[in-house]
């Protein structure tokens, strides 16, 4: 018998791939935004408890940086108030509740990559909400949630709030442009949604226990180099000019840098690949 996952987001980056992964060990419920609406936390709790699941994944997120500067109180709401909600519920029903975290938790003044053991403080108000909704979930359910940052997610079901990914855009630009601008100021490890959603499923199968995780693709770049990658695998001429931009993205800060240490997943099986290796994969199937 199938053990039953309610999945939140499931059109998106990481739902797509979680359920095209999961699908053979799981009944999986993912209902749309009409019946399952982070916006609406109050109506969370009779939608699990109806679902009646043995996981709850929340792949969801409002995840524009940003417009959540703007939107602050509606940031809170989803990533926070929402999550809360959320996990609550699943405590009550004894369900394990996964939801996806952020780099973003960091400052970037680090040199070295972040260990889950390192204190958040975010500097923009996406990092803050988020950070929030990362601290209630495992207030909430502390026997049995899992809060799992990552960074810079690329998938090949576009992120409808974002307009596409990093990669698509980029290789959109190079289809119309000789020459791109990008930031090369910025250092972290962007991360194949597939990849992640083959690690969390392994984290749950594995006897780590519920807490914080970090997961990423393996090793760091800043974007300008991923850039130039992209267009190096997919045999593209245009050409990329890194531009130090000292961390000025307005209206939100972005940390200088937010590489993930790992190790603590790795502690029980639970490796990523190279962002190299990874990207290699993605743009072979995109181009399919």
């Amino acid at each position: 018998m199938k053990r039953r996952m309610l999945l939140v987001g499931g059109s998106g980056q990481l739902g797509t791939e979680l359920q095209r992964q999961a699908q053979d060990g799981w009944d999986i419920l993912a209902p749309g935004r009409e019946l399952l609406d982070m916006a609406a936390p109050n109506s969370l709790a009779g939608v699990v408890a109806e679902a009646k699941p043995d996981l709850v994944v929340n792949a969801s997120a409002f995840h524009v940086v940003d417009l959540c500067e703007n939107r602050f109180a509606d940031a809170l709401a989803i990533n926070a108030v929402a999550v809360s909600a959320l996990a609550k519920a699943c405590e009550a029903t004894r369900a394990r509740f996964v939801t996806v975290s952020t780099d973003y938790a960091f400052d970037g003044a680090a040199k070295v990559p972040y260990r889950e053991t390192d204190p958040a403080n975010p500097i923009q108000c996406y990092g803050i909400s988020k950070v929030a909704g990362e601290r209630a979930a495992l207030a909430a359910h502390p026997e049995g949630a899992f809060v799992i940052r990552s960074c810079g997610l690329y998938g090949l079901a576009p992120s409808r709030q974002k307009a596409g990914n990093f990669v698509l855009n980029r290789l959109a630009d190079a289809r119309s442009r000789d020459v791109v601008e990008i930031g090369s100021d910025l250092r972290c490890t962007p991360t194949s949604a597939a990849d992640l959603a083959a690690a969390t499923l392994a984290l749950l199968a594995s006897e780590a226990p519920a807490g914080l995780y970090h997961l990423t693709n393996t090793g760091s770049c800043d974007w300008a180099s991923f850039t130039a990658e992209i267009y190096r695998l997919a045999g593209s001429a245009t050409r990329v000019v890194p531009v130090d931009r000292e961390g000025r993205y307005a209206p939100a800060r972005r940390p200088a840098y937010s590489v993930l240490d790992g190790g603590l997943a790795a502690g029980f099986g639970v490796r990523l690949r190279p962002w190299q290796e990874a990207l290699s994969e993605y743009l072979l199937t995109a181009s399919r």
